[in-house]
């Protein structure tokens, strides 16, 4: 007579699934991997723009004080020292400091219009750039310079290829 077996010890044990594999990534990880990636990009864009933006910031900052300033004073003199000590200082961040720190008179003037693609500082209100700091009276429109400095710090671009003018 056959014998007769319980079935359940014919029943194999459970066998759970193999593991989620964390390889290949989902498409919605791919969306986070390419956001991550994307944001870090622009985060680090963001900081380079300001790190070569920060001088021309700080000139346009200063420019704006010495606007207040000599609008309650009206010291042509004492304007035209900080404007030129400011184009200066501007000049010295941005150029490489042997195309710029040996210049004076005419060719410092040639200088910021060659920079500024411009001819009002040898040929305009600019020129008081050359002279006027060294003579006991301001000579020149204090009001046309402003604008001309503004603009030409603002346009003038870091680093540039300046040949010696």
């Amino acid at each position: 007579m056959p014998t007769v077996s319980d079935p359940l010890q014919e029943l194999r044990d459970v066998h759970m699934p193999d593991p989620i594999s964390w390889w290949p990534l989902a498409w919605g990880w791919w969306m986070v991997v390419g956001l991550v990636i994307i944001g870090v990009s622009l985060a680090l864009w963001a900081w380079l723009y300001r790190q070569r933006t920060q001088s021309r910031r700080a000139a346009l900052v200063q420019l704006g004080q010495v606007k207040e300033q000599y609008a309650t004073q009206a010291d042509d003199h004492w304007a035209i020292v900080q404007l030129s000590h400011l184009v200066r200082r501007y000049a010295l961040a941005t150029f490489p400091r042997s195309q710029v720190a040996g210049l004076s008179g005419q060719a410092w003037l040639q200088f910021l219009d060659h920079t500024g693609k411009t001819n009002q500082f040898s040929h305009g209100p600019g020129q008081s750039l050359g002279a006027g700091p060294f003579q006991p009276q301001g000579s020149g429109s204090v009001a046309d310079l402003i604008p001309l400095i503004e603009r030409w710090i603002k346009n003038v671009q870091r680093d540039s290829k300046v040949s010696s003018v």
